[in-house]
């Protein structure tokens, strides 16, 4: 599965930003759920994203 991030509706301050990326979503009918991420408030930023970080990565073998 290819993920299409998009933004709806966010509200961005102090210079943040978001690309969206894929193709234009052309499906009609609604996503199913367990594709979806739930909204949270900004203060659950430092939870959503605490394993967040450079990879381990070595030459010659899957990242």
């Amino acid at each position: 599965m290819k993920w299409q991030w998009r933004s709806e509706g966010d509200k961005f301050l102090n210079g943040a930003f978001f690309t969206e990326s894929g193709p234009p979503i052309k499906q009609i009918k609604a996503p199913l759920k367990r594709n979806l991420i739930n909204f949270k408030p900004g203060s659950y930023a430092g939870r959503l994203t605490r394993f967040s970080g450079a990879l381990k990565c070595y030459v010659g073998r899957p990242c």
